[in-house]
């Protein structure tokens, strides 16, 4: 049964098989395959930037099974993302290795990916090429940190200037400016080159839509140098008077597709009565209701842009206010992007959150994040986590402390999770408050690696993980003291039943941790963004519910650690430890447009064509998730020790 799991894990990429009898090799004669591209030659590359990705596919073309045995890449500016060996491809299946370059001087690298297919006498040879330069330009920003607030709910506060100077020799092109809500950022038209000296300045306004403390990082992309930025927090408090406190820019419709928007508003007096203000008009298909929802499918001649209308709000004890929003308008995606929410199945009952759902339950089991229904961390387990943290220091290549070495958090998971974290890597590297001088980020999350795969000890993505993630980072295995897990498998049956082995991956893959990297103590678990608009029929684990669910199997685990599971024993004095201590990462799912109780949607512009993974800038799911988990590092007392510069 488990080489049939592995076999539905790896999809396109082949299935494995592998029987009891042993890996057979093709009589050479029947074995017949193409690869592409022929050679690989990277764009110019500033020494210390890495490139995008470049990717060479193995296709099967022949009728019987092929074996890829073996790769290596030469030299090490050449850097492996994905793909995997041994594997064996059946007929018509592919295997696809990504790489970027990465240099270390102003001078043409040349190399080779070499890969051994059995059965096979000479090695595929793939010619590697890229041109590294080294620049004089320096992104300087000023000021690293802006604070906003106390701001009152409902209103926009005074802009605050953030300025990018090139303050080195030759030229610098800042190719993006971004931020999420509830900042927002003007000033920024396009693509700009700054010679030496030259300076570009932004403004930041800050516009909450609850009270609360938030924190948001300004990002900086250059052409020649690594991202830069500036920190940003702000603090919300309620209005005195009745507002409207809906995000003046409200979430991405699609064309010709299915919309929600609920508004918002605080210090008001019993009920509200929402309506559009005279001379108003919302884009054709959509019609506001008095409890300030916004809804309908947008009429296929609706065209793309910024639609922007105004609103008004009143209460019971007849007070108003107003508001101008804009609705941005994209196009279709290519994804289901009419799926705009779930329901929990057979009823009409939209799915909520795990968070919001608390002490009630989904399909006879209670939510919450923990135990009892409850969000709040036991604190006898907090304070566990706190003394990890606090412990953590610098460790050289052998897991010594060493005030000049470095400390690695990894993540787990699949490509969806591979995209995130390449986006918190961004956040981390243009953040001036996180620790550049001791933490590495390592990007452990591979194509098609599901939960079952990375429960299998012996598989090649640990292969991956060893022999190439690490090593190109320049740290080691004893370096490594924190991990972000991020991964699905494949359901079974109905719920709970179908989460089952979710679950017991999750709790294998904690345990492979422990004993993989000796220094690492904290696992941070997290389930997955919302699914409902995946179009691939051939993943199953990716519509929902299982989207949603996956957030059980996390809690489940996190519970039997709590009921003190010896196999997930992470404490010395109550035997050897197992595993490290486990907990939740920020909380991903919410139910497509349908707001959680903190406001956060998800839209179809925040995903790809296939409703999976995450949209890449200028879009913003991929932004969008990692400034959840960026959130979640800067402000939990079991990273923020570690995580922050001090």
């Amino acid at each position: 049964m488990e080489l049939f799991r592995i076999a539905r894990s790896l999809k396109t990429v082949g299935l494995v098989a592998c029987l009891a009898g042993g890996l057979t090799t093709p009589a050479a004669a029947q074995v017949s395959y193409t690869v592409s591209p022929s050679s690989l030659t990277f764009p110019k590359t500033a020494a210390g930037v890495i490139s995008d990705g470049r990717s060479v596919t193995v296709t099967n073309t022949g009728t019987v099974s092929l074996t890829i045995s073996s790769f290596s890449i030469t030299p090490s500016e050449f850097l492996l993302v994905n793909g995997w060996a041994p594997i064996i491809l059946l007929p018509g299946a592919q295997e696809v290795y990504q790489l970027k370059f990465a240099p270390d001087a102003a001078q043409t690298f040349t190399g080779q990916l070499t890969i051994t297919i059995a059965g096979v006498t000479n090695s595929i040879i793939v010619p590697l090429s890229g041109k590294g330069f080294t620049t004089s330009a320096v992104a300087q920003v000023s000021p690293t940190t802006l604070s906003f607030g106390p701001q009152t709910l409902g209103t926009t506060s005074a802009p605050q200037t953030v300025t990018v100077t090139n303050a080195g020799t030759s030229d610098l092109m800042v190719t993006a400016a971004s931020v999420l809500p509830p900042f927002s950022l003007s000033g920024f038209s396009g693509s700009t080159t700054l010679t030496a000296g030259q300076s570009l300045s932004v403004q930041v306004t800050f516009f909450a839509t609850q009270v609360g403390s938030y924190n948001n990082t300004l990002v900086f992309s250059h052409d020649v140098v690594n991202s830069s930025g500036a920190a940003l927090t702000g603090t919300a408090i309620a209005p005195s008077s009745l507002a409207v406190t809906a995000f003046p820019v409200l979430p991405t419709a699609t064309q010709s597709s299915a919309y929600s928007a609920v508004l918002s508003s605080a210090g008001g007096t019993g009920a509200t009565n929402w309506s559009l203000s005279p001379g108003s008009k919302l884009p054709t298909g959509l019609t506001l209701s008095s409890a300030g929802v916004i809804s309908g499918t947008l009429d296929p001649s609706v065209a793309k842009g910024n639609h922007s209308f105004s609103v008004g709000v009143r209460d019971s004890a007849s007070h108003a206010a107003s508001e101008t929003l804009t609705l941005p308008v994209n196009g279709l995606t290519g994804a289901k992007c009419s799926n705009i929410s779930t329901n929990v199945a057979g009823t009409n009952s939209p799915i909520v959150p795990i968070p919001d759902l608390g002490t009630g339950t989904y399909l006879g089991s209670q939510a919450g994040l923990y135990p009892g229904g409850t969000n709040t961390r036991p604190a006898g387990h907090d304070a566990d986590g706190v003394a990890f943290a606090n412990a953590i220091q610098p460790l050289d290549a052998n897991g010594k402390p060493d005030p000049n070495g470095k400390y690695v958090l990894l993540s787990i998971g699949m490509s969806a999770a591979h995209t995130l974290f390449v986006g918190f890597q961004n956040y981390v590297i243009a953040d001036p408050t996180v620790d550049k001088t001791h933490l590495v980020l390592v990007n452990g999350a591979q194509d098609n690696a599901t939960a079952g795969i990375f429960a299998q000890p012996g598989h090649p993505v640990w292969t991956d993980i060893m022999d190439y993630f690490l090593p190109q980072s320049h740290v080691t295995a004893n370096q490594v003291v924190a991990a972000w897990v991020n991964d699905v498998a494949y359901p079974s049956g109905t719920f709970p039943g179908d989460m089952a082995t979710l679950q017991t991956n999750l709790e294998e893959i904690a345990r492979i941790l422990h004993r993989k990297f000796p220094n690492l103590k904290l696992a941070y678990f997290t389930g997955r963004m919302y699914g409902g608009y995946s179009n691939n029929p051939k993943n199953p684990e990716s519509p929902e519910p299982y989207a949603y669910e996956s957030g059980f199997p996390v809690k489940w685990s996190i519970q039997d650690q709590l009921d003190g599971l010896a196999t997930l024993n992470y404490d010395p004095h109550n035997g050897p430890p197992q595993a490290p201590w486990i907990d939740w990462n920020s909380y991903m799912w919410a139910n497509g447009l349908t707001p959680r109780s903190d406001g956060f949607v998800w839209t179809c512009q925040d995903y790809t064509s296939d409703g999976i993974h995450p949209s890449l800038p200028p879009l913003s799911g991929r932004d969008k998730g990692a400034n959840l988990m960026m959130n979640f590092f800067k402000t939990d007392d079991t990273t923020a020790p570690w995580f922050l510069a001090h």
